[in-house]
């Protein structure tokens, strides 16, 4: 018996030794690393951190107590009071539900406008557009045929559609425009700026026309339509109507610059700034987003537009359904605005 109590004391020293052990660096150099971690939380204005320990006793010293003798924290008074709250801080909401959204979102369908709808990648966006359910505005400025050849494919297939001729660089055009749309459907539910230029510039034969036609096309004259719809459409919320969004159509060329083609990645750099900047402007009834598509259509000639499958690490054709998956995306996600949707196969990262 006495040999078996020695064991049993010994046991309790060994089992003592190896709880300190375990608490030393804890006690030695733990615990005053977080008194200076609280002191420095102290002198930046912020609330003291509860005690490491608090998450466990005080739990249980209050679930002991009976509710009237409880003693409210800081926390639970400022939580009661949102003017205890620290200075810049905001209390959260309890819950989140899509009914507590304060800006009606429309459902997909509606009133579309697109610009540069008559051929390429525009014809193919307003032919998707009309099977989702849209009235679909087909704007073009020079393909008269073409733009009603889309309004005749859309309508034979049972949608509604309408071609409408603008100079995107003329301003009172694009004024004309929404009112022509709005007068016939309302005001439209999306935009798509589509439409662009494409031509060089090589220094030694640049205008001050040129630039001048290129900026206003590329940048003001899709600007300009996208500020003066969101206008329209906070008249419409105002009056218990739903929000939109426009989609700006951009390119990579508008983050890396193309070279002899200067003022073409000028004015779609603006386009890209011009898409962010209306995206905080408009918010929150108007979304405003980006795509920059690649290699999507030949339109630049064969050859070149092998080069460029050449240069894009997935290496192979997309397609117009690249970008029309990506206007369907965003035409669907109510939380984004403000991105540049890159639709080009990795190209911007060589």
């Amino acid at each position: 018996m006495e040999q078996r109590s020695i064991f049993y004391q010994l046991f309790r020293v060994v089992r003592v030794a190896i709880g300190l052990a375990v608490a030393f660096p804890f006690l030695v150099i733990l615990l005053p690393l977080w008194y200076v971690y609280r002191w420095s939380e102290v002198l930046a204005g912020r609330p003291k951190p509860d005690l490491p320990w608090a998450e466990v006793w005080p739990r249980k010293r209050q679930a002991a107590e009976p509710p009237s003798t409880r003693t409210p924290t800081e926390s639970s008074r400022a939580a009661a009071d949102p003017a205890q709250l620290p200075t810049g801080w905001t209390r959260e909401p309890e819950s989140f539900s899509m009914a507590q959204s304060p800006i009606p979102l429309p459902a997909i369908g509606g009133v579309a406008l697109v610009t540069g709808g008559a051929r390429h990648l525009g014809a193919a966006i307003c032919q998707d557009l009309a099977t989702l359910g849209y009235r679909v505005a087909v704007v073009y400025h020079h393909s008269a045929a073409e733009a009603e050849a889309v309004v005749a494919a859309i309508e034979a297939k049972g949608g509604v559609a309408r071609a409408f001729v603008l100079d995107q660089g003329d301003p009172t055009q694009c004024i004309q425009l929404l009112q022509a749309v709005e007068q016939l459907w309302g005001v439209p539910d999306l935009l798509i700026n589509n439409a662009s230029l494409f031509a060089p510039t090589r220094l030694a034969e640049a205008s001050w026309e040129g630039l001048e036609l290129l900026n206003r096309v590329n940048l003001q004259g899709p600007m300009w339509l996208a500020m003066r719809l969101g206008e329209r459409l906070q008249k419409r919320l105002e009056q218990g109507g739903a929000g939109g969004q426009i989609i700006q159509i951009c390119d990579i060329w508008g983050e890396r610059p193309l070279a002899g083609y200067t003022a073409y990645s000028v004015s779609k750099a603006g386009l890209i700034m011009a898409t962010q900047a209306l995206a905080r402007e408009l918010a929150p009834m108007v979304r405003v987003n980006g795509i920059a598509p690649g290699a999507v259509l030949p339109k630049m000639g064969e050859e070149n537009f092998q080069k460029m499958l050449s240069l894009t690490p997935l290496a192979r054709y997309a397609g117009p359904e690249a970008v029309l998956n990506a206007i369907r995306y965003l035409l669907t996600a109510s939380f984004v605005t403000g991105e540049i949707l890159h639709v080009d196969g990795g190209r911007r990262l060589l």
